[in-house]
């Protein structure tokens, strides 16, 4: 061990050490060996001493540098999370790096002047709340382009969440009607609720901000996108977006117009009805003239009517029973039946069921229009746009040349995909065949077999009701009855009885109604007011029992709107019904009745009077 540790300094005295022939060498042998031995065990006891510390202190450096280390890591967590906030503060979207060089060049040749307007935007609350115009041109274009080059909706959110303190009226605009479009084309998650999103109420926030300063098109853009997004937005904006648009009514441009009205209708706001109110006038005042042939929306400029633009305002004044005037009504159906080719189906499909719930007879050639539609588009139709556009055209009968009749005999099954119908379509295809006699049609077959694959809880009330009256048309007026081979679930015979019923116990009786039955007696007649037939199954405004005579009093619904004398087909279909039952009807339409009851008693007999002599009574 000491000859390990400290060799040299044992040669070192072996080195220096002299000979000696002195006597007593023995003694100091014994001497020197008895110092070495001190020496090791020095040496021992410092090495020792050496090692121990050196153990400690090593200790103690390895303890500190943990600790040390330990911090570095917080120090560098910390570092970290401040760097993300500032980038994500400092967010740029993928879509603007290319050009953020070029940007920043632009910035650096402009000088002071420049950093101070960017100064005065970048970060701007309270000082940007004038209206959000103090936005020079070049920052608005910036945007505008940031907004309009964002891939997905989640990247116009973003931009949003950024730099919406940043927003003129323009961009403001332009983001939400991006965002709807995101939306419509499924670029936003599947999960994704604009109501849920905080990116999509600080865009509320900034709407309002700005709203004082919006004009038609951005006005209109965001009650779009809110239809579109099904978003309602708070403290009634959407109120207050009215209330500007009333102000700014002769600013209003075709595709502004039917997007306003369809967007308050889509999602059932109370002002709907009063601006179409409104909005109605303003149509008819901007529609071209009717030699003009339409273009489809992606062709035809926002000054200009196009195909959806007319298809959309019918939709949405028919959905909110607001008759625009005849006028309005004959022109757009003039333009069906000069573009047809330029109407998708869905638009078809549109303007006929409103021109059936208006109950404007849109005239012979638009009818064969919409049905050599029907039949030469068929694959371009949804299910239910092909619904729609057979219970419209059965309002009308179809085209005078049994059109309709024809179309349903002619047609495969396979063309209307009944499987794929919901329970109202199918009821609504299957009345609109026997409203005009194609009981023997292959589509009228189908319709039938459709429903014993059919739950009958899946059909409501008015869907039972049409299915039991097309039972009943096939029992009354199909010639092969007796023989026919189309036979209901028995449910519709059960549950459609009990909802078809409820109509005939349902009856008002109207002033005219008295007036006639009063009419009526003075003549010496028995009459009975609101009779069923003998069945229980149809109702009579007046009869006569023992001269089998039904007296029905018809009002303004039995009627088409622009056509004086066009009785319905539906009230077409009651009198045939009636007659089945053989009664012998006579029609007093309100329109004569109101001439000969102004004109005195002795007038109004001899009105009633002709009238039941011209069927032997």
């Amino acid at each position: 061990m000491p000859s390990a540790i400290a060799p040299g300094s044992i040669s070192a005295s072996r080195s220096d050490a002299k000979p000696s022939a002195k006597p007593h060498t023995m003694t100091r042998g014994v001497l020197a060996t008895s110092s070495l031995r001190r020496l090791a065990r020095d040496l021992r006891d410092r090495c020792a001493a050496s090692l121990s510390t050196s153990s400690l202190a090593r200790d103690a450096r390895e303890s500190e540098g943990g600790e040390k280390s330990r911090a570095r890591d917080d120090d560098a967590e910390i570092a970290s999370a401040q760097r993300g906030a500032r980038e994500r503060a400092a967010f740029v979207p993928r879509y603007r790096r290319d050009g953020e060089q070029k940007a920043r060049a632009n910035d650096s040749g402009r000088g002071a002047s420049a950093t101070r307007a960017r100064g005065r935007y970048e970060g701007a609350s309270e000082g940007f709340a004038y209206g959000g115009e103090r936005v020079d041109r070049r920052l608005s274009t910036e945007l505008n382009g940031e907004i309009t080059s964002a891939r997905t909706g989640e990247e116009i959110l973003e931009h949003v969440r950024v730099r919406s303190h940043l927003y003129n009226r323009v961009n403001c605009a332009t983001a939400w009607h991006r965002l709807a479009k995101k939306a419509r084309q499924r670029l936003l998650p599947r999960a994704w609720e604009a109501g849920s999103d905080a990116r999509v109420m600080d865009l509320e926030a900034t709407t309002k901000r700005l709203l004082a300063t919006f004009q038609i098109q951005n006005l209109s853009n965001f009650a779009w996108s809110c239809a579109v997004l099904k978003y309602k937005p708070r403290d009634d904006l959407l109120g207050l977006v009215a209330d500007r648009m009333e102000q700014k009514v002769d600013e209003f441009y075709p595709q502004a117009l039917t997007n306003t009205l369809w967007a308050y209708t889509v999602l059932k706001h109370p002002r709907a009805q009063r601006l179409a109110e409104i909005l109605a006038p303003v149509i008819l005042s901007k529609l071209p003239e009717p030699d003009k042939e339409l273009m489809q929306a992606e062709s035809a400029t926002g000054g200009e009517f196009s195909t959806q633009t007319v298809s959309n305002a019918l939709w949405t004044l028919s959905s909110l029973g607001v008759h625009p005037g005849y006028e309005l009504l004959d022109r757009l159906a003039i333009f069906v039946v000069k573009s047809s080719q330029n109407f998708k189906a869905q638009e078809l499909s549109n303007s006929v069921w409103a021109f059936a719930q208006f109950a404007h007879h849109p005239g012979n050639e638009a009818l064969r229009t919409f049905e050599r539609s029907l039949l030469e588009r068929r694959e371009e139709y949804t299910t239910q746009a092909l619904a729609n556009t057979t219970i419209g055209l059965s309002v009308f009968g179809g085209s005078e040349d049994d059109g309709l009749n024809k179309l349903f005999n002619d047609v495969t099954p396979s063309w209307f995909r009944l499987s794929e119908c919901n329970s109202q379509d199918l009821s609504n295809i299957t009345w609109a065949i026997a409203s005009v006699g194609a009981f023997q049609s292959d589509l009228y077959k189908a319709a039938v077999r459709e429903l014993f694959r059919r739950d009958s809880m899946d059909f409501q009330l008015e869907g039972l009701k049409m299915l039991f009256h097309a039972r009943l048309m096939q029992h009354d007026f199909d010639p092969e009855r007796e023989t026919v081979d189309v036979v209901y679930p028995d449910w519709v015979a059960e549950l459609g009885r009990s909802a078809w019923l409820q109509q005939t116990e349902d009856t008002r009786v109207s002033t005219f109604q008295k007036e006639v039955l009063e009419t009526v007696k003075s003549l010496g007649h028995e009459p009975y007011m609101e009779e069923l037939t003998d069945d229980g199954l149809l109702s009579m405004d007046i009869c006569l029992k023992d001269k089998r005579v039904a007296i029905e009093c018809d009002g303004p619904s039995h009627f088409y709107t622009n056509l004086t004398e066009g009785l319905t087909q539906k009230t077409k279909l009651r009198d045939k019904a009636l007659a089945v039952r053989g009664w012998k009807v006579v029609t007093v339409p309100y329109f004569e009745w109101q001439v000969e009851w102004g004109a005195g008693a002795v007038s109004a007999k001899s009105y009633i009077e002709k009238k039941l002599q011209a069927v032997g009574a």
